[in-house]
């Protein structure tokens, strides 16, 4: 397993796997040993919210939500500071979230590893659990559609409504320099609409915030394949409807306490360019490397109640 996925997953294990009665514990060094938990800790937290905002789509439940402790993550667009340009929008939060809390979810078409014509996207996230890409350009919650930041930027034909307000990943930003995210990806298992207990497909298939791309066309929505996909594979006939979502989600996941008016901050990765030479800029102006050891030892202590002031 890469490094940078395990020093994800370490990150995570100190907020979603670490006992409060073993608060010295340290996570395993190994990726393998990591990921069980840390995935199956992500899939349930996502099961969870999204069983929860099936209830609020649904008026006849009265929009009641059982999480426990954790409440439903409010989040609101806005013009960032921390944006580049070109992309000044941002994400917060407009309540207080604890590390741990599953906050929102990664939009957009999905292409797997093979796909030979992958789009030129700021926008395209490797997720590299399952080995697939997620291009969430122009893909934006429908009920920020009349949204006055929004609506002169999503008129194009790219742009995509969907019907899960949590989901808009996509538009969170790199951390500024001088400061550490405060969220991290995580892959988690799409849970089916009879798991969320739902009686029918209908707001389930309205909160999977995905299609599947292959050579340029759709063949796969959350009703299930299309048919030009069917045929190519000699089903053309009983198709099953709305079945089993075939790929990982992902999710961000907050490992530092948050309070209301925070923005939402995840490590972008950056690779230095190719074409880099001695004297020459190996990043974008905006973009600063986040200090690894730095982010798990403030992670770490933020679990222990310890957290202290970052200067990096």
């Amino acid at each position: 397993m890469r490094e940078h996925l395990v020093r994800d997953l370490r990150l995570l294990w100190h907020v979603l796997c670490r006992e409060p009665q073993v608060p010295l514990a340290v996570p395993p060094n190994s990726g393998e040993q990591l990921l069980r938990p840390v995935l199956n800790r992500t899939s349930e937290l996502a099961q969870l919210l999204l069983s929860a905002l099936c209830k609020e789509l649904n008026p006849t439940r009265g929009g009641r939500h059982d999480l426990g402790s954790s409440e439903l993550p409010n989040l609101e667009v806005f013009m960032s500071h921390s944006a580049c340009e070109g992309a000044p929008l941002g994400i917060r939060i407009t309540q207080t979230a604890k590390p741990g809390q599953l906050l929102c979810f990664y939009p957009g078409r999905v292409f797997r590893a093979e796909e030979t014509q992958l789009p030129k996207s700021d926008m395209l996230y490797s997720n590299e659990y399952e080995g697939i890409y997620l291009d969430g350009k122009g893909w934006y919650p429908a009920h920020w559609r009349k949204h006055p930041l929004l609506e002169p930027r999503a008129s194009g034909a790219n742009t995509l409504w969907h019907g899960n307000r949590l989901a808009a990943g996509n538009l969170l930003n790199h951390p500024p320099k001088g400061s550490l995210p405060n969220c991290v990806p995580m892959a988690f298992r799409w849970p089916t609409w009879q798991e969320l207990g739902e009686k029918t497909p209908a707001y389930w298939a309205r909160l999977v915030p995905h299609v599947v791309i292959k050579e340029g066309r759709v063949v796969r929505t959350a009703s299930g394949r299309t048919e030009s996909e069917n045929a190519d594979q000699g089903q053309s006939q009983g198709k099953v409807w709305f079945p089993p979502w075939p790929h990982m989600g992902v999710a961000l996941v907050a490992v530092r306490g948050l309070q209301p008016g925070d923005e939402l901050h995840w490590n972008y990765r950056l690779h230095p360019r190719a074409d880099s030479k001695p004297g020459l800029a190996r990043f974008p102006d905006w973009y600063e490397p986040v200090d690894d050891d730095a982010f798990e030892r403030v992670v770490a202590d933020g679990v222990l109640g310890e957290e202290k002031p970052v200067a990096v």
